[in-house]
């Protein structure tokens, strides 16, 4: 019968072994890695692990398991070795979920790791040792610390801007009601009725500023509904274009529907938001066709649907761009004779108006040259006899 110290010797080699064989392994692998003793003496350590630690520590030195200066919790607090991944996976026998922690390396220098620890056993089952890997993701970090500096800087830009842009919209619209009491020529009433609609307009646009989130959402639209009718909703969306289309020498062509439905329709919308979204699709209509070319749109009431068309013949977009058209800050192709304008968001916000409203807007072209046709359908409208 073998002697005890013998079985412990036999068992101690049988143990480093393993060890052994884990630490072959990860000499070969690129990410820094390195197995200990279960008592915490770093046995072997690869290439990277020595390069992120700035040392080579001692193989017979207990207690030590890892070779930084000190760990700590990312809140700053200090993390006793015994309390390291590795020595709680010598401890348990269990491997250990990844822990971020921050690390002190010899340099001083602290560094955000992730580290990952799972304990070796061997042929008897016993703990040999532990396994560790570590992950660098101080960069990471770094970088989503960036992001978000300057995101809430930018949210608190708008927040100041918007409270600037009210100043000088309230002494506007002041003088807007002030000259609509006041009878004057029609071409001048007219005037006068669109400076107070769309400085209202405007007035809620800034609204939306102060929540700087809605930038980083694609214009996440609220909406706030009330009856209106369609006339309101052409009045507000040809405001919208009506300068532009004659600076350019372009013809809005309106064609609404005869149908008996049309008459007295009303709808239950948020008539600004519409607008919005619709003049937004004529403006985009506008920029990609050339001078003095004709845009059409088209309105018709089908049951409960609101249904708008708005169709082009400019540059047109291709097949495979059009699943893209819709989506927050893209751009695609320029027309020839216009400098780019505009941040990309035209159409993104036209979707998001009409999901607001629980109805749907869709592209067709038939490729480049063939012009753009935009749809919506909109679930808004009301019986007539609501009105």
């Amino acid at each position: 019968m073998a002697r005890i110290p013998e079985r412990r010797r036999a068992k101690d080699r049988r143990g480093e072994a393993a060890l052994d064989a884990h630490g072959r392994l990860i000499g070969q692998i690129a990410c820094p890695a390195y197995c200990c003793t279960p008592d915490g003496a770093i046995r072997h350590a690869n290439g990277s692990a020595r390069l992120l630690w700035e040392t080579r520590p001692d193989p017979d030195e207990a207690g030590r398991w890892d070779g930084f200066i000190a760990l700590y919790r990312t809140d700053g607090s200090a993390l006793g070795k015994s309390e390291s991944p590795a020595a709680l996976a010598a401890h348990t026998g269990l491997a250990q979920p990844p822990a971020e922690l921050l690390a002190e390396s010899v340099d001083g220098e602290r560094r955000c790791v992730v580290v990952h620890a799972r304990p070796v056993f061997d042929a008897d089952g016993a703990i040999a040792g532990v396994l560790c890997s570590l992950k660098d993701i101080s960069e990471q970090r770094r970088l989503e610390d960036q992001v978000k500096f300057a995101h809430d800087s930018r949210a608190g830009f708008l927040h100041v801007l918007a409270h600037e842009l009210r100043n000088p919209l309230a002494p506007v619209m002041a003088a807007a009601t002030l000259l609509q009491r006041q009878p004057g020529a029609p071409g001048i009433d007219r005037m006068v009725g669109v400076i107070a609609r769309q400085t209202r307009k405007l007035a809620r646009f800034v609204d939306d500023l102060l929540e700087g989130s809605r930038i980083e959402q694609a214009c996440d639209t609220p909406v706030f509904k009330r009856a209106s009718n369609v006339d309101e909703v052409l009045e507000h969306a040809c405001d919208v274009v009506r300068c532009v289309l004659s600076e350019r020498g372009q013809t809005l062509s309106v064609e609404i529907s005869p149908d008996e439905q049309m008459r007295g329709a009303m709808l239950w919308c948020d008539p600004e938001r519409l607008a919005q979204a619709l003049g937004g699709a004529l403006l985009n209509a506008s920029q990609f066709s050339d001078d003095g070319a004709t845009i059409s749109l088209a309105v018709a009431v089908d049951g409960v649907f609101f249904e708008l068309l708005v169709c082009d013949h400019g540059i047109g977009v291709e097949e495979c761009e059009l699943p893209l058209l819709f989506q927050p800050f893209r751009k695609f192709a320029t027309h020839p004779a216009r400098t780019e304008s505009g941040a990309g968001l035209g159409l993104a916000v036209a979707r998001s108006v009409s999901r607001a409203h629980g109805g749907t807007v869709s592209a067709h072209s038939a490729g480049r040259g063939q012009g753009l046709r935009l749809k919506f359908v909109l679930p808004v409208v009301l019986d007539a006899t609501f009105a």
